[in-house]
């Protein structure tokens, strides 16, 4: 593309030259008129080259007189006749060397060459005759020199012309140039020409001439009349130069000046050629646009005016920059015609002569962009550090307003009665239409913002002024007289789709919203949500603590309370003084309902200091049945929800009985909270208040949850007595377990040992005998001493001296010594550290199963296995005995004292086992760090 723009500026500059007067009596008189029709095909030549061609002619056909401008007072006639006569006198010369042989001298004088021009040729021996000189110019010439008649017959050619048409001299003397040469549709031009010629008017022309085999010949023409001495024309004398390489040329260099007008015609950004004086001499469509004026304005303006006055210092230092780069970029602002400063994104190149190509792209909408996301990260900033919310929809209001220049925004929170729009930002909008948008409640036809509201959908209003949804005679008249013409209103929907507010756009022009409008809209309509969310989180936040405050306070007295004063009437009187307290009450009571007569009772009444009062006037305690014509509390019994009394004067929910003894206390609003228990209504719990502001959310909340607290208490000396009949069961369950898993089992094995000293005896082995009695001693002390610390719930006596395992095996062993029983023991993995609740029960699971194998089973061997891994443990307790139904019913403590001390450990139990298949009892725990600390 620099390749092109330098050549089209040196075509630019070649034609700027074509077009400046010619020098001073430079044959003023010889050449005049000229072709009227420049559409024609054949165009005359610009008067720089005609100038050129006819001083070379002028010079070497004919010397001038050198007294030709001698005087400059000579009469115009004398000057007139002199011009006639070098005219004839040229004319007859080139006629009679052209009536002659064209046969040219050489330096070989033996060598002759007819009909042809000779390169080498020399120059004739009497140049200096005037009429030799012409034959020589005519013969050498490599222009083409003819002469016409009046009809344009040729009457003489020289040999240039001859080889340039391919015709031979014959074929051409006599024949009509028009019909035989030129192309059809140079021929009425040509005519023309020659219809001036015959006024004795000199012509430049061009001209285009078809040779003998096809070829299309361009020239350049100059022809003159010759006249006779009464004026008469004669004939008319023409030179025609070769032009066609230069038309080709010309033709290749308008195709690139074509393509390169085109390349730069389609491209969006904008195109100049700037000369070294800083002037513009080329520049395309987007560039006129881009400088906002005309097209044809654009050629000659100046590079400074689209500077700021403050930055053209800069244009010389990135000129002189450019002479060491070749192409330098940057931004900058560029000022248009109507003074509006846009900015852009350059690059600039050097191009030939000094000149340099500069292409701007306008970023008018990239800084926007820019600016907004700047905007829109500096309003999450302020949204996240808890900026309030006014000063960040301020803050919005003015990046959109400063995106779209002309916009004032707005932004609309609704009213808590649903019906009206309060203004909460919009900086530059008048304070009176504030105020007004303010008074007009939303609706179908209330504005934009008011109708956005009420629909729940954008609206656009491109015409205040004619727009039917601003058929309100006041609010319209408001607009209008402030300048707004144009409002565009978006609602602001809640993430549950509930209407926040709106966002609007006003302007001080009729208006229609393009897609980026829209968007824009869109955008600021999120942040408002985001914003307005945000708040109202931390508002529900706020509450939120307070409430959890409330409720830590209240549970810290509480348990004050409790551990002081254990009296459940003392108690429920301080959580309801502590109610009172957090809320401001006058007075809080507990009534609780009694289902059995359908009345209520009054339970607890907290008034100031006062814990313990009971008022006889009360309605309720006058009669308790009478809550039944009171609509609130009806209404609070079925849904289970809380009633709040703003007016106790004109609350329709009250009973008349109920509202004059409220009335005559000073009490003004009320709340009523349900106690719950087991989700059912309970009672409620009452709070009066004096004139005071409406109850907030958070405050029902904080109300709820002391209440439930207070029915904590009551639920607390209920769950006392069952707790206390509890934990006698389960003490008595423990101590079941015990005998059952010491005394009982320990009975077992003296029984055992004693059989086995009923048979030695019976078969006179006295040695066995002793040590079966001696055995039987000491299983029988043994469950003595484990009698003694069952009772005082102390370990087993066995894990005393060490591990589980060890112990485990010592039972086995001494309570099988002697009999026909065989056992083996199997540890597989390491043995690790076990709680001592663990080593209790795995102990207490071992010795059962042995004791039941030898009280039912009658087994042959018992085999016992310990496993660890990374995962769990395994104790598992195998036989070959006679096995038993899981399901059959046995003494109730054998298999659920296993099954409960698993449960205990977090394990599982698992026993298999059939009649005449012997029993396998494992048990599986999981270990784990978690477990066995």
């Amino acid at each position: 593309m620099v390749f092109l723009t330098g050549l089209l500026i040196e075509r630019w500059r070649t034609r700027q030259g074509a077009f400046a007067p010619a020098a001073e009596g430079a044959c003023a008189t010889s050449f005049e008129g000229g072709n009227k029709s420049s559409a024609q095909p054949m165009r005359l030549l610009d008067s720089r080259h005609a100038h050129a061609r006819k001083n070379a002619f002028w010079s070497a056909a004919i010397p001038r007189p050198r007294d030709r401008f001698q005087s400059a007072d000579m009469s115009a006639h004398s000057k007139f006749q002199r011009r006639r006569l070098r005219q004839r006198l040229t004319v007859m010369k080139l006629e009679a060397a052209a009536a002659e042989p064209t046969v040219f001298e050489t330096k070989n004088r033996s060598r002759r060459t007819t009909g042809k021009l000779s390169p080498r040729a020399e120059p004739c021996s009497a140049a200096g005759d005037h009429e030799s000189a012409a034959k020589y110019l005519f013969k050498l010439s490599h222009d083409v020199i003819l002469s016409l008649d009046r009809t344009g017959n040729i009457l003489c050619i020289n040999q240039r012309g001859v080889q340039l048409s391919g015709y031979s001299e014959s074929e051409l003397r006599d024949a009509n140039l028009f019909e035989l040469l030129l192309l059809p549709e140079d021929r009425q031009v040509a005519r023309e020409v020659l219809a001036d010629l015959l006024q004795g008017k000199a012509r430049t022309y061009e001209v285009r001439w078809r040779t003998r085999d096809g070829a299309i010949v361009h020239f350049d023409g100059a022809s003159v009349p010759r006249v006779s001495n009464t004026g008469e024309f004669l004939s008319t004398l023409c030179t025609l130069r070769d032009a066609t390489e230069r038309k080709c040329a010309e033709e290749r260099l308008r195709k690139s000046e074509e393509k390169y007008r085109d390349l730069i015609e389609i491209s969006p950004d904008a195109i100049y050629v700037v000369d070294p004086n800083g002037v513009c001499v080329l520049g395309n469509r987007a560039g006129a646009e881009l400088a906002g004026i005309p097209r044809d304005e654009l050629i000659g303006t100046l590079l400074a005016d689209t500077y700021l006055p403050e930055e053209r210092h800069l244009i010389r230092e990135r000129l002189e920059i450019l002479k060491t780069e070749h192409t330098v970029r940057f931004e900058r602002k560029f000022v248009r015609k109507n003074g509006e400063v846009l900015p852009v994104e350059v690059s600039v190149s050097a191009i030939r002569g000094e000149y340099f190509q500069a292409i701007l792209r306008d970023i008018s909408e990239r800084k926007r962009s820019e600016a907004l996301l700047a905007g829109e990260k500096r309003l999450l900033e302020m949204i996240a550090t808890g900026v309030a919310l006014k000063e960040i929809l301020n803050a919005l209001c003015l990046i959109i307003e400063e995106q779209r220049s002309g916009t004032l925004a707005s932004v609309l929170l609704l009213n808590p009665d649903g019906v009206h729009l309060d203004s909460i930002a919009g900086p530059n909008l008048p304070n009176e239409w504030i105020q007004q948008m303010e008074k007009l409640p939303i609706g179908p036809c209330a504005g934009s913002c008011g109708t956005a509201a009420y629909r729940r959908s954008q609206v656009i209003v491109s015409d205040i002024a004619t727009n039917p949804l601003w058929d309100v005679p006041e609010h319209r008249a408001a607009a209008l007289k402030h300048g707004l013409q144009a409002s565009w209103s978006n609602p602001v929907l809640s993430s549950k789709g509930k209407v926040l507010g709106t966002f609007c756009m006003y302007y001080r022009e009729r208006r229609t919203p393009t897609s980026q409008d829209l968007e824009l809209i869109e955008l600021a309509t999120h942040l408002v949500r985001v914003a307005i969310e945000r708040d109202r989180a931390v508002e529900a936040l706020r509450a939120s603590e307070q409430v959890v405050r409330g409720q830590v306070e209240a549970l810290t007295y509480s348990l004050d309370v409790l551990a002081t004063a254990p009296a459940p009437d003392k108690f429920l009187g301080q959580m309801l003084s502590t109610i009172a307290r957090l809320l401001a009450a006058q007075s809080v009571i507990l009534w609780l309902l009694d289902e059995s007569s359908d009345s209520l009772v009054l339970r607890a009444w907290a008034d100031g200091t006062n814990l313990a009062k009971v008022d006889p006037e009360h309605p309720f305690i006058r009669n308790p049945a009478s809550w039944k014509n009171d609509p609130g509390l009806q209404e609070l019994f079925f849904s289970g929800a809380p009633v709040a009394c703003e007016d106790v004067d004109h609350d329709p929910n009250i009973s008349s009985a109920l509202r004059d003894y409220l009335k005559s206390g000073g009490t003004r609003k009320f709340l009523r909270i349900p106690t719950l228990v087991g989700g059912r209504v309970r009672g409620f719990i009452g709070i009066r208040h004096g004139n005071r502001p409406p109850y907030r959310p958070e405050e029902i909340e904080l109300a709820q949850a002391l209440a439930h607290q207070a029915m904590l208490a009551i639920q607390l000396n209920e769950f006392a007595e069952q707790s206390r009949q509890a934990a006698i069961l389960e003490e008595r369950n423990r101590l079941a377990r015990d005998i059952h898993d010491t005394l009982a089992q320990g009975f077992t094995g003296v029984i055992v040992q004693l059989e086995a000293l009923e048979d030695a005896i019976a078969c006179c082995r006295r040695k066995e005998a002793n040590e079966h009695l001696q055995r039987a001693g000491e299983l029988a002390r043994r469950s003595l001493n484990e009698a003694r610390r069952s009772v005082h719930a102390l370990r087993p006596q066995a894990l005393e001296g060490g591990n589980f395992w060890d112990a485990l095996k010592g039972l086995i062993k001494n309570t099988t010594a002697g009999t026909a029983l065989h056992t083996t023991f199997n540890l597989r993995g390491k043995l690790r550290h076990l709680p001592l609740a663990w080593q209790e029960n795995l102990l207490h699971i071992g010795q059962e199963a042995l004791t039941n194998a030898l009280k039912y089973a009658h087994p042959h061997n018992f085999e016992t296995r310990l496993t660890f891994n990374t995962k769990e443990l395994r104790l598992e307790l195998r036989d070959d005995g006679d096995g038993f139904k899981v399901k059959e019913r046995h003494d109730g403590f054998g298999l659920a004292g296993m099954r409960e001390r698993v449960e205990q450990m977090g394990g599982k139990l698992n026993i298999r086992t059939a009649r005449g298949k012997g029993t396998e009892i494992v048990v599986i725990l999981p270990y784990n760090l978690e477990s066995v600390l």
